[in-house]
């Protein structure tokens, strides 16, 4: 990599590490006024991811920076992937045998709220900000993909609430889930060109993986 590249990546890892920053931030000022548990500490984190997102679409609206979310062109193929997302997600609580609120929520901040949050993250803005300054976009896929597996770090916040020992092992296994998921997420992004596919099979893994 030339020194714009290197110079590049390194702002982008300082903004995905304030990211990281302000989500802990959020959510640790939402758990101030409830009592910290499993259940309320996602939705914390979902509180946060959706403010997050919120103010990632108005910073790039100010900036008038273009995102490529959806396709040009939304033909069968996206058609039928997006109703066999929705079928599925609809439908899981009545595979759990579970119509709880709590499970409602949880399973809306796992299927929907954090694909949408990290996708615009890694496979819209960070790569297309990669794009602008590497020759070939395989050399964006595999640096998205090695920068969304340490993303996966930043939620040692809450791994380390849920597990009592291990910790250094759930964060490695955190981080190679992270990368199995980027290998496949951007391969997608590599073939359809816009992050609207990705956030679909983002939340169909999420459901598979809660």
């Amino acid at each position: 990599m030339n020194k714009n590249c290197i110079r590049v990546v390194l702002k982008i890892i300082g903004f995905l590490f304030a990211l990281q920053l302000l989500r802990i931030g959020i959510k640790s000022v939402c758990l101030l006024a409830i009592e910290r548990a499993d259940f309320t500490d996602r939705v914390a984190s979902l509180i946060a991811m959706v403010l997050l997102t919120a103010l990632m679409l108005l910073a790039a609206r100010l900036k008038k920076i273009k995102f490529s979310v959806f396709p040009k062109h939304l033909g069968a193929g996206y058609i039928v992937f997006t109703i066999i997302a929705a079928s599925l997600l609809i439908s899981t609580p009545l595979l759990t045998k579970d119509s709880s609120a709590a499970s409602i929520v949880l399973l809306i901040y796992s299927a929907i709220v954090t694909p949408v949050f990290e996708e615009l993250i890694f496979r819209e803005f960070v790569w297309n900000k990669l794009s602008m300054v590497f020759k070939k976009e395989w050399n964006t896929y595999i640096v998205v993909t090695l920068l969304f597996a340490v993303w996966h770090l930043g939620y040692v916040d809450a791994i380390a609430f849920r597990i009592e020992t291990g910790l250094i092992n759930a964060m490695v296994w955190k981080m190679i889930t992270g990368l199995c998921f980027g290998v496949v997420l951007g391969a997608l992004r590599l073939k359809t060109k816009n992050s609207y596919s990705t956030m679909l099979l983002h939340g169909m893994l999420n459901i598979f993986g809660r």
